[in-house]
């Protein structure tokens, strides 16, 4: 016995496959971070600089020449010196000399997504068979991932990035939990979906 085949709309069936391929490669990525032109801290650096400061480290070079001593006579007797413009205060006791200031690396960005690559290729996998479908499209997909990505970089920033604050930091700030003082960046993390 002799088995015969037939396949039809085979240009379907093309056709498909090309509506597929091409909602698949609509949307190229998603961009994860605080983006520049977000706006600026009140001392006037911009957030995105802020931001690229903290996740790769830096040392500035400070020329030196900033006045310190006592604000008030109760800061004297205390002995809390500070950092104060110059002329102002109740006592200035020195000025400082050429230093470098070094800020650490605390990643926000690429080490917690980099620890949180399978989820994102897992939740990636998952809507693909939606997007195959016609259910769900590549943008929504990317939404998706970028939403995530966002809350896993927040998450990180809340669980708190080593290394911890400097004992003169905490003592200023009140606390030893880095990236966290007014929540500005922590706010300013968001997503941009590439076309």
């Amino acid at each position: 016995m002799k088995l015969h085949t037939s396949v039809s709309g085979g240009d379907r069936l093309g056709d498909k496959l090309r509506q597929i391929r091409e909602r698949l490669e609509k949307n190229k990525g998603v961009l994860i971070g605080v983006p520049a032109g977000l706006g600026d801290y009140a001392e006037g650096a911009p957030l995105a600089v802020i931001a690229a400061v903290h996740e790769f480290g830096t040392t500035i070079k400070h020329p030196g020449g900033t006045s310190y001593g006592y604000a008030s006579e109760k800061d004297a007797i205390a002995g809390k010196s500070r950092f104060m413009k110059s002329g102002t205060g109740f006592m200035q006791t020195g000025v400082t000399g050429a230093h470098d200031i070094v800020i650490p690396e605390r990643s926000f960005l690429r080490v917690p997504l980099r620890q949180n690559k399978d989820k994102f290729v897992k939740m990636f996998r998952s809507m693909i068979p939606k997007v195959v479908k016609g259910e769900l499209t590549m943008q929504a997909v990317m939404v998706r991932l970028g939403g995530q990505g966002v809350r896993v970089s927040v998450e990180a920033i809340d669980s708190g990035i080593d290394p911890e604050n400097a004992p003169s930091t905490v003592a200023k700030k009140g606390s030893s939990k880095p990236l966290s003082d007014s929540g500005r960046l922590r706010q300013s993390i968001t997503f941009i979906v590439e076309d």
